[in-house]
């Protein structure tokens, strides 16, 4: 027993993943010489989303409402010691003021006469728990920080002012809401408020299913009205520093702290005071209110040894403490782009975060994010591909390169598991060289495929847009293994992903055949009815009936990104298209792509232009690709009439099927000395498919130029 405690005891990075990497990332920030911003555990980011802003005066009344965007939100700050305490900002229950008609009479000219009627003796929406929040909020928890706050500068000036407003009998729950419900309406007569938003926030958001006004909630921040009065508002960027320094000192005064022992820090084996009952919970971006550690005792294997939360290890208060900061400093808003972003989840539709910086330079502000994400550049790069958007980067990476030093790339990636959890689902450290070797290897995967254009509409009666040789980033590789395309490409349905590390293994392995052999295998089947649709669109174009042309906006940018993976995992398996091209698989993907082009051919000659629904090459695929032989017999048979009219041919378009005729008859004698009987592999499936869509016409040219 004491041998399985001693074990349990040890910090391995594969318990707590998270605590490891951020404690990799404190190190990294602490040996360049300069320390994270100092964050106390309570500081916090508000959510994201507008947000009400009450003004206060000097007497304790509510003098004026204001409503901030998301944008200027994300840059403010919030003292959150749990879910109940608060202070500036607090969740505001919606709606406020009740409302007794029938469904049918809440329409939005009905809710402003009934608004522009409030008045204090109206009667509220709240329940009497939700009254006795609102008076926790206004004096518990204000009067437990107010005396810690006391000292500081002229920054928290107006924050102590506020605090001692709050006393005031102004501030009692019912008394509040009327006088905020009063204000509402009359910064959405003044034009300070949408009046959409101030009537949703009275009454509730309407529903046209149920017929009813929904409940929600808004974030409201107290401020003071006298601004005037002070060199800062609460409301402020630059207060929330200030906030958490007289915190900290607080705590260490021993204001809050847990206790006077001291114990050996399982993170960094430093003496140090226990972190007490719980840890801090920084709000990420993307992933929102995240506990750094979290053991539910109410799990019966928690408490196998009797022991759970910050229990399980020895926690030091500063070091977990740097935890925060770091974690804090790395996501700032301000770093977004820069040492993170947001790349897509395997398994759902939300994002994941993406956490990247230099282990040597943590502080330097090469945008890395763009190296593993798709990251908002400006207009010049927003619809560059992968190649150019990167190639900046390695650029600034090199100029702070220095000699007889490696730098390397830090790059962790966090999903929200549900409400409650988060968890590292990636976590690798790689060096700048692998990084170039890695892009490298990419590109030229991208580039290991025939040449495939495109057409893009651009408008009625123009000219079609032709593109070709894309280089997707591996956040486009990852969304594209999250559809599955059906129907010869018209339909496409959501199916769970791949992990993220198949994706950055296929990229900076030195060796991913196996991982792009396994993901190949999961390709195909997603995508093949799109390269089939593809190949479709390019032979029939316009005789293609409406039903498959109206999903072509969504379904070619796709194509493109296929394109480009199937040859960066054929690469991957040294399959280059040197090689491929000669075998027999890519010279059937030529077969059925000449098929159907003396069948286009015959029907627009001897048809009048009339096309059947599928050419006979686009029908065979599938067969093709089941049983080479059986494919090539049924398609001799259908042929035969085609043939023979080739051969007497003799109108405007002589030159073209002659030449077509030509090409199946080369093609036919390459495929006599190979094989047939065996069945295509996964990787003769993607070079089929390519053989099937690539451009021949510059081959075309070749040939008329040499007659």
């Amino acid at each position: 027993m004491v041998r399985r405690l001693s074990k349990m005891f040890v910090l391995r990075k594969e318990h707590f993943p998270l605590l490891n990497e951020l404690a990799e990332l404190s190190r990294s920030l602490a040996s360049g010489g300069i320390h994270a911003p100092m964050w106390h555990p309570w500081i916090k980011s508000f959510k994201k989303g507008d947000a009400l802003v009450a003004e206060v005066d000097p007497l304790g009344v509510l003098n004026r409402i204001g409503l901030l965007s998301p944008d200027e939100v994300s840059k403010l700050q919030n003292i959150v010691k749990d879910n109940h305490n608060s202070f500036p900002g607090f969740n505001l229950n919606c709606p406020l003021m009740e409302l007794k008609v029938f469904p049918e009479l809440k329409q939005p000219e009905f809710l402003w006469k009934e608004a522009q009627a409030i008045t204090s003796e109206s009667l509220l929406k709240y329940e009497k728990k939700d009254l006795g929040r609102l008076a926790n909020l206004f004096r518990s928890f204000p009067q437990e920080i107010a005396p810690r706050l006391k000292g500081g500068g002229r920054k928290v000036s107006s924050t102590l002012a506020l605090l001692q407003r709050l006393t005031f009998e102004t501030f009692a729950p019912e008394t509040f809401l009327h006088g905020l419900a009063l204000q509402i309406v009359a910064a959405v007569r003044e034009g300070r408020l949408p009046r959409e938003t101030g009537l949703a926030i009275l009454y509730g958001k309407p529903n046209k299913n149920s017929l009813r006004m929904d409940p929600w909630q808004i974030t409201l921040i107290l401020d003071v009205a006298d601004v005037d009065s002070f060199s800062y508002r609460v409301a402020d960027p630059a207060v929330p520093s200030e906030w958490s320094v007289l915190l900290l000192q607080s705590d260490l005064a021993g204001g809050s702290a847990p206790n006077e022992k001291t114990v050996i820090c399982g993170l960094t084996g430093q003496t140090d005071v226990p972190i007490g009952d719980k840890m801090p919970s920084p709000n990420l971006p993307i992933l929102g209110p995240t506990y750094l550690m979290s053991m539910n005792a109410d799990v019966p294997c928690q408490t196998r040894y009797g022991r759970t939360s910050t229990k399980i290890f020895p926690a030091g208060m500063k070091s977990i403490q740097n935890l925060n900061n770091a974690i804090r400093f790395i996501t700032d808003p301000r770093r977004r782009n820069t040492t993170w972003t947001g790349v897509p989840s395997s398994f759902n539709d939300k994002s994941d975060l993406l956490i990247t910086y230099l282990d040597e330079e943590p502080y330097a502000e090469v945008p890395l994010a763009g190296l593993f994400a798709d990251i908002e550049a400006d207009d010049q790069l927003k619809l560059a591909t992968y190649e150019a958007r990167t190639q900046h980067i390695h650029q600034a990476l090199r100029l702070i390169e220095k000699r007889g030093r490696d730098l390397h790339i830090r790059v962790i990636a966090l999903s929200q598991i549900d409400k409650g959890r988060k968890q590292v689902i990636f976590s690798g450290c790689y060096s700048t060289a692998a990084v170039y070797r890695g892009r490298d290897n990419w590109l030229a995967g991208a580039r290991n495929i025939p040449d495939i254009a495109v057409p893009f509409p651009t408008g009625k009666g123009k000219p079609a847009e032709w593109r070709s040789g894309y280089f997707p980033s591996p956040n486009e590789a990852m969304s594209s293994f999250k559809e599955q395309w059906l129907r010869g490409g018209q339909l496409a349905q959501r199916v769970p992903g791949v992990e993220l590390s198949r994706i950055y293994a296929l990229m900076l392995d030195p060796d991913a055949h196996s991982q792009a052999k396994w993901l190949l295998d999961k390709y195909l089947p997603l995508t093949q009815a799109l390269m089939i649709g593809l190949a479709r669109f390019l032979a029939q174009g316009p005789n293609l009936p409406q039903s498959f042309r109206k999903n072509l906006d969504r379904a070619l940018p796709r194509a493109l990104v296929v394109i480009a993976v199937y040859g960066i995992l054929l690469y991957r398996q040294d399959r280059k298209k040197e090689i491929y091209m000669e075998g027999r698989d890519y010279l059937l993907g030529q077969f059925l792509q000449f098929s159907d082009r003396l069948h286009k051919l015959y029907c627009e000659h001897e048809r009048k232009g009339s096309m059947p629904p599928q050419l006979i090459g686009n029908a065979a695929v599938s067969m093709a690709i089941q049983s080479p032989n059986r494919a090539l017999q049924v398609l001799s048979q259908r042929m035969l009439v085609y043939l023979a009219w080739a051969d007497r041919y003799k109108g405007v378009d002589a030159g073209l099927v002659k030449w077509t005729r030509k090409e199946l008859g080369r093609i036919s004698a390459d495929l006599r000395d190979t094989d047939l009987s065996l069945r295509v592999a996964p990787n003769g499936k993607a070079e089929l498919l390519l053989g099937y869509l690539a451009n021949t016409k510059s081959a075309q040219k070749q040939e008329e130029k040499a007659e």
